[in-house]
């Protein structure tokens, strides 16, 4: 699919889901810095789950998910929630927190090539370009980090296999569903939760005993935000634009991340940062339409 067939409402709700979870990244420091993280990851799909379907209760459509849709439902919610949440809350135990959620999107990359073998997909040359540039943005983001990542493999290796959960996730969104999108994100959050539980129960002892009134704030906005918004705004950009697109459209989020917690944070914005805008730009200049352009 060229650029010219993605339509422009998939790319406001593209801009409105880089500055949710985007913004998220430093949020969630103040969070799992009060939480232990299985409680967290626990409480954001439980509760997440629960808020969507109450707003797609608002907006009228059905809550329950359409019998025909329970198991590629939770096959999805598998990969989407479950491998996403657990393998980054692992992850994050292992690594220096600043860099490992950058290394979380070189998801367009397993994106890419799932959508490839399973779907089909065909890699261009133009989508081939836009993820050369948002790897290297990647990359780049990580910098001086590398030499500490590559001292911690085990934790490498946790967030790749988020990424990849992530990536074939995406692929198996891209079906024909029956269940409005709402309410297949409210459920794919609930069941992508239930093996979360038993972690939480295992490892977090008394998880609530260190919680202030920011870190309750902080899971506020990723329950609200990130993961109403969130899920909501991504389920429908895969409705709209190939998976392939969709996946490098979100390489923007990482650099989001850092520039928010340089401004929430304080944390240091320098050469990296800003080449990696620019490497970003060119990424997403190359798979989303231009001003003018008709289908």
């Amino acid at each position: 699919m060229s650029r010219q067939t993605v339509p422009w409402i998939a790319v406001l709700w593209l801009a409105g889901l880089t500055l949710a979870w985007g913004l998220g990244w430093p949020t969630m420091k103040y969070a799992v810095g009060e939480l232990p993280i299985y409680t967290f990851r626990l409480i954001t799909a439980w509760g997440g789950g629960l808020v969507v379907l109450a707003a797609a209760a608002m907006r009228g459509h059905a809550v329950a998910l359409d019998r025909a849709e329970w198991r590629p439902a939770a096959l999805a919610a598998l990969f989407n929630v479950t491998g996403w949440f657990y393998f980054t809350a692992l992850g994050l135990t292992l690594l220096p927190a600043g860099r490992a959620a950058v290394l979380a999107y070189t998801m367009p990359l397993f994106a890419i090539l799932a959508a490839w073998l399973m779907l089909h997909e065909p890699i261009t040359r133009r989508r081939a370009i836009g993820l050369g540039l948002g790897m290297a943005a990647v990359a780049l983001l990580l910098g001086e980090d590398a030499g500490r990542l590559a001292a911690a493999p085990a934790g490498v290796l946790a967030i790749l296999a988020a990424a990849a959960s992530w990536g074939v996730g995406t692929v198996l969104q891209k079906r024909r569903w029956r269940t409005p999108v709402l309410t297949l994100a409210g459920w794919q959050l609930l069941l992508g939760g239930i093996p979360l539980a038993p972690l939480a129960l295992l490892y977090d002892s008394a998880p609530f005993a260190d919680v202030t009134l920011y870190g309750a704030l902080a899971v506020v906005y990723v329950i609200v935000v990130a993961t109403l918004f969130g899920y909501w705004a991504w389920f429908t950009i895969l409705t709209l634009a190939p998976a392939a697109v969709a996946s490098i459209g979100v390489l923007a989020v990482p650099l989001v991340g850092v520039l928010a917690s340089a401004l929430m944070l304080g944390e240091t914005v320098g050469w990296r940062e800003l080449l990696a805008l620019l490497l970003i730009t060119a990424a997403l200049a190359t798979v989303l339409p231009l001003p003018g352009r008709r289908r």
